[in-house]
């Protein structure tokens, strides 16, 4: 007998509130993404714009800024785009070092009840590069959906972009962008444990994605619990972050206090939680009241 979800959210909770080190990645993974993120922008803007520095210092009214930047964006197009996926990559990679490092410290402390910052750079090194190109098949799987948005789109008369005449054309482009979301959140069910998989059992991208599939076949109807527990949570965060923002005082500190708490607490938390969902439905040793249990004796403490 495996942990039911109740169990398995008060286990991981006392997981985390016993290796609050756990938030680390995901605050480093915060400051050092936006500042590579800033970096690559500002070195980015001068590598593009260059010479051109002159033209835009001479704008001062809304007319100067159309006539120069416009003609500036079209002329080099193509270096803009390029510049724009090298930072999404950048900023991806070093992103999925944190995630790799921060499912590495929950799988620790989940197996030992105790976790290091030494585990989260082991795993973050080791897993880095096959998180890496798993999230980019992941990104790709998800773009494929937009192929449900294609007959709309090619029924538009772009010559005559007013709704009225083109009614049908945008029904269909709104039918085929809901299709789209849906898509996209049987995709989320579907390769939900993808990630988690791919650091727990140190996997490939591809063998991490046909591990996922096979682990939701196998267990479905708890992925989906699972899913619409985590859901719940967030949006019941969501919920308070709403009604703090309308409260005098509190709405000027909130913004910083929301930051901190999904950071420090819902996003490694929940990181916790999906890991011992993995390790518990897999037949993994897990770390339990001070034993180390195995899951078939879960029920049975």
């Amino acid at each position: 007998m495996v942990e039911d979800i109740g169990k398995i959210i008060s286990n991981g909770f006392e997981t985390y509130t016993k290796n609050l080190n756990l938030s680390i990645p995901f605050i480093l993974n915060l400051f050092v993404t936006g500042l590579v993120f800033v970096i690559m922008v500002v070195f980015g803007f001068f590598l593009i714009v260059g010479s051109s520095m002159s033209s835009f210092s001479k704008i001062t009214r809304p007319e100067d800024f159309v006539s120069t930047v416009i003609p500036f964006i079209t002329q080099h197009i193509l270096e803009i785009s390029f510049m724009i996926l090298i930072i999404i990559l950048i900023t991806l990679f070093v992103g999925t070092f944190f995630m790799a490092g921060a499912i590495g410290m929950a799988k620790q402390a989940t197996e030992t009840g105790k976790t290091s910052i030494s585990n989260m750079m082991e795993a973050g090194k080791n897993n880095v590069v096959n998180l890496f190109l798993a999230e980019i098949l992941l990104g790709l799987l998800s773009l494929a959906g937009l192929v449900f948005m294609v007959p709309g789109a090619m029924q538009i008369d772009f010559s005559h972009l007013s709704p009225s005449q083109n009614t049908g054309a945008f029904f269909l482009l709104i039918g085929g962008f809901i299709v789209w979301m849906i898509y996209l959140l049987i995709l989320g069910l579907v390769l939900a444990v993808v990630r988690f998989a791919l650091v727990v059992d140190n996997l490939g991208p591809i063998e991490s994605i046909t591990t996922g599939y096979g682990f939701f076949k196998k267990n479905w109807v708890d992925v989906i619990l699972f899913f619409l527990v985590m859901i719940a949570i967030g949006i019941g965060f969501g919920f308070v972050d709403m009604i703090m923002g309308f409260i005098p005082i509190i709405n000027i500190i909130w913004p910083f206090i929301s930051l901190i708490i999904n950071f420090v607490v819902l996003q490694p938390l929940m990181t916790v939680w999906w890991v011992r969902f993995y390790m518990t439905r897999t037949g993994k040793n897990i770390y339990i009241n001070d034993l180390l249990a195995h899951p078939n004796d879960l029920g049975n403490p």
